[in-house]
């Protein structure tokens, strides 16, 4: 009878008997891996190598942020600006967006009257300040400022009007005096503020200077 040693013989050496090992398909040498690894990591944009990729990039960028909130043409070319873009091909799509109505500084403008003097009461000071801090086009603005100038006395008297109504303990030239320093906070003219509430005053039956 065979002994158990010509048995293990007859089937080979020990390193026969293992299993075969399956190689994983990241498994590798170090520095196989590295290289793995840097494929997965994206390379940053260097500006000015591939111009037509930079340019559907900014114009990807660019479009993302008109979703979140409406622009000005100067706030769109400081996105650009940003972005390394060229300065032409920043133009020809600031250029673009315009035509296509994604840029509007009257628009824009339209906008900024409905938030601030619609909405919040602000006077033209205080709408002109924010238009300008948008840097929204002289234009536009001076087009869209000179339609509210002459709607101003009636949302100047109607916040006078709001405001008198909760400083009934105070005597009429104390609240005469903060009714004016809060109407021209908001942005109103001192003649505005002045006949608003003069208005307010009479209209409850009291007088004011």
């Amino acid at each position: 009878m065979p002994s158990n040693s010509s048995t293990s013989n007859s089937t080979g050496g020990p390193d026969e008997r293992l299993a075969p090992v399956s190689y994983l398909p990241w498994a590798g040498s170090e520095t196989d891996a590295d290289a793995a690894a840097d494929e997965l990591v994206p390379q940053r944009r260097v500006p000015g190598v591939d111009p037509e990729r930079d340019l559907l990039e900014a114009e990807n960028v660019l479009t993302r942020r008109l979703r979140g909130r409406s622009l000005s043409v100067a706030e769109a070319r400081a996105v650009l600006v940003e972005l390394e873009l060229d300065a032409g091909a920043a133009e020809e799509l600031i250029e673009r967006f315009e035509r296509i109505g994604y840029l509007d500084d009257t628009r824009l403008a339209e906008q900024i009257v409905h938030t601030h003097h619609e909405r919040k009461g602000l006077g033209r000071s205080a709408v002109e300040a924010e238009m300008r801090r948008r840097k929204l086009d002289q234009h536009a603005m001076s087009a869209v400022l000179d339609e509210l100038s002459v709607d101003e006395s009636g949302p100047a008297t109607e916040l006078a009007a709001g405001r008198l109504s909760r400083m009934s303990s105070l005597d009429d030239e104390t609240a005469e005096r903060r009714l004016l320093s809060f109407l021209m906070r908001k942005g109103y003219s001192s003649s505005v503020s002045r006949d608003a509430v003069k208005t307010a005053f009479t209209a409850i039956g009291r007088r004011a200077r």
